[in-house]
C-alpha cells in the first residue's frame, strides 16, 4: 500500500509492501512498527532510530512525535487515484467519488457552498481508517448524494461540484 504522508511542511511517499518492506521516497528503509495503544500510539524504529508517536486529534490530524506537536496528513493510494483521476468535464462539473466502500462519517459542506481547492468535503471511514476527501477544484457544491452515517459503495458519487472562477 502506498501513502502520501505530510508532517508539518515535509512531504514523503511511503510504500509498505506486504512482506513488511518500507520504501520512503523510493529508498528502502529498515523499519519496525509496534502498536502500543490500538489506533492511538506507536513505537517506530526507522534505520535504527526509535520514535514514539501518539495521535492527539483526528481532524485536523495532530501527532505528538517524540514530544513535539506536529500537524500531519496521510492519504492512501486509492484516495490519491480518486483525486488525480477527477477531470473537469466540458460542463465544468466534477463528481467526487468514494475511492472504496465505507461509512460516510461526516459531510463538511452543504449544497450551494463555494469551496476552495483541497477543502474537505466528506470524511469516509474504511478499514478502520478515516479518509478525508478533498475538493479537486475551486467550485460550488451542486449536489450532495449522501448524508453522514450512510454506507456507500466504492465508486459511488458523493458530491458534485461545479467549477467557479478563481
Amino acid at each position: 500500500m502506498r501513502y502520501e504522508v505530510t508532517i508539518d511542511d515535509r512531504r514523503a511517499r511511503v510504500e509498505i509492501a506486504p512482506e513488511g518492506r518500507f520504501l520512503i521516497d523510493d529508498h528502502a528503509v529498515a523499519a519496525d512498527v509496534r502498536e502500543i495503544v490500538r489506533g492511538r500510539q506507536w513505537s517506530i524504529t526507522l534505520d535504527g532510530e526509535s520514535h514514539e508517536i501518539t495521535l492527539v486529534t483526528h481532524d485536523p490530524m495532530r501527532l505528538d512525535l517524540d514530544g513535539h506537536d506536529v500537524l500531519a496528513s496521510v492519504i492512501d493510494e486509492r484516495a490519491l487515484r480518486a483525486r488525480r483521476g477527477t477531470a473537469v468535464a466540458r460542463t465544468g462539473r466534477v463528481e467526487l467519488r468514494a475511492p472504496m466502500p465505507g461509512l460516510l462519517k461526516a459531510v463538511h459542506v452543504k449544497e450551494g457552498d463555494v469551496v476552495e481547492r483541497d477543502a474537505p468535503i466528506v470524511t469516509l471511514e474504511a478499514m478502520k481508517m478515516e479518509n478525508e476527501l478533498l475538493a479537486p477544484i475551486r467550485g460550488r457544491v451542486a449536489k450532495l448524494n449522501h448524508k453522514a452515517g450512510a454506507k456507500v459503495e466504492g465508486g459511488a458519487v458523493l458530491a458534485v461540484l461545479t467549477q467557479e472562477g478563481s
